[in-house]
C-alpha cells in the first residue's frame, strides 16, 4: 500500500511539472518527464527514478536525441491471441 501511494505521489509531482513547469522542448521522444513516469510506472519507484534521472543526464544539447522508448517490466504477461 505504501509502494502504490509512493508511485502515485511520484506521478502527480512529475504531471505537475509537466503541466505548469515544462517547456516542451525534450530532444528525445517521448520527453524526458513522461520517459520518467513510464519508467515509475512499470518499474516501480527507485528503478524508474534512476532511469529517469540517466535520461535527464542524456539529454543535453550535444546529443543527437530521437525516439527513446521506456523500458518494459522483464516479466511482463505478452497474451498471444
Amino acid at each position: 500500500m505504501f509502494k502504490s501511494r509512493l508511485k502515485g505521489l511520484c506521478i502527480r509531482m512529475i504531471c505537475f511539472y509537466q503541466k505548469y513547469l515544462s517547456h516542451g522542448t525534450c530532444l528525445y521522444t517521448p520527453t524526458c518527464s513522461e520517459y520518467t513516469k513510464r519508467c515509475i510506472n512499470n518499474l516501480g519507484v527507485l528503478p524508474g527514478i534512476l532511469c529517469g534521472m540517466w535520461r535527464i543526464l542524456r539529454c543535453n544539447p550535444l546529443s543527437k536525441g530521437g525516439i527513446d522508448p521506456a523500458p518494459e517490466p522483464f516479466f511482463k504477461k505478452i497474451w498471444l491471441l
